[in-house]
């Protein structure tokens, strides 16, 4: 994709977006959606989550219409993409998959994905890790993905959160490709950044549709799929800048695993002791309006990855040290809210 998506073209697919939205609303499909209830769950009545129907039907008619299919690297996304949405839409609509075949389905795609592209070399200080040692090589890529698809959904649950997030990363991986003139990698990171508008108006403020799982694991796949394809196309990019990318999902992960194990409790169940779950105790009700708050108010946590990305790559500051003292931040300001929220 050497040239970007021309405005007729952007405005067509946002308008079909919103067409399909318009049709749900009208034909009532919440009728054919189960009723939805889990512990971490935040709102309050039954709002269709097909966030992710939208989003997947803009990805699909971009790549159908208006983009060269002589890619390898965006048919094999293109598919993998497919198959996860598809999947994992089932979850959205009956709750009938257990958590062992979600990570089956995550586990299932991420190897599609890996053993179907070139991947780049790993490198971190004097350690490499490339094809020379196929399993661990592959294996770190699968487990990178199914980690990051895992945050992705574990930050899911206030309007726009989501969507926040997974812009920002898209513009840390547009901005890297432009200063090492990627074209290919900037035109199509605009492109879904574009494709995600419809979703995110409608979410926010106005909460009238969710992401669900399927969009939140359609995100967290295209933006390690892009992260990994970035780094492939060039070689010369440190390892450790993708944890500055990707650094808010992948720390949700990291850090509720370990406060997990620390509070005696099992890393796998899920819980409502996360970030924005705290954020959202801390205002109170949860209405609409303190909803959209928390979202806006968690900005340092969601917005910082970006600028860890730019003062990496302007000033050589060290990566894995931006990337500590981010997670110090984290951690620091989650047990300052909580201590906070127990005093009350």
């Amino acid at each position: 994709m050497n040239e970007p998506l021309s405005l007729p073209s952007i405005l067509f697919v946002i308008s079909m977006q919103f067409a399909f939205f318009l049709m749900i609303k009208k034909f009532n499909f919440q009728r054919f959606f189960s009723y939805y209830e889990s512990i971490q769950k935040i709102h309050s009545g039954q709002i269709l989550r097909v966030g992710g129907l939208l989003y997947f039907i803009g990805l699909l008619i971009t790549y159908i219409f208006f983009v060269e299919k002589g890619v390898a690297y965006l048919n094999s996304v293109i598919l993998c993409s497919s198959i996860l949405f598809l999947l994992t839409f089932t979850e959205d609509v009956k709750h009938i998959l257990s958590a062992k075949i979600r990570l089956l389905i995550l586990l299932s795609v991420s190897l599609i994905f890996i053993t179907t592209n070139d991947l780049p070399e790993i490198r971190i200080f004097n350690i490499k890790i490339n094809s020379s040692n196929i399993i661990l090589y592959q294996g770190l890529f699968v487990l990178a993905l199914i980690t990051l698809m895992n945050g992705f959904n574990f930050i899911d649950g206030l309007n726009g959160l989501s969507s926040f997030n997974f812009v920002v990363t898209l513009l840390s991986i547009y901005l890297v490709a432009y200063w090492n003139a990627d074209k290919e990698i900037v035109n199509l990171t605009l492109t879904l950044i574009l494709l995600s508008i419809v979703f995110a108006v409608i979410n926010f403020p106005f909460g009238l549709i969710f992401l669900g799982d399927s969009g939140s694991y359609l995100y967290a796949f295209l933006s390690g799929a892009f992260t990994i394809i970035l780094f492939e196309k060039n070689p010369e990019l440190p390892s450790t800048l993708a944890i500055l990318i990707l650094a808010y999902p992948a720390t949700e992960v990291i850090f509720s695993f370990f406060r997990k194990i620390l509070n005696k409790k099992s890393p796998l169940k899920p819980d409502v002791n996360h970030f924005h779950h705290l954020v959202l105790k801390k205002l109170g009700n949860k209405n609409l309006k303190n909803n959209n708050l928390a979202s806006i108010l968690m900005f340092p946590i969601w917005l910082s990855p970006l600028f860890l990305v730019i003062f990496s790559y302007h000033y050589k500051l060290s990566n894995l040290t931006l990337y500590l003292g981010y997670f110090i931040f984290y951690s620091s300001s989650y047990y300052i809210l909580k201590k906070s929220i127990m005093k009350v």
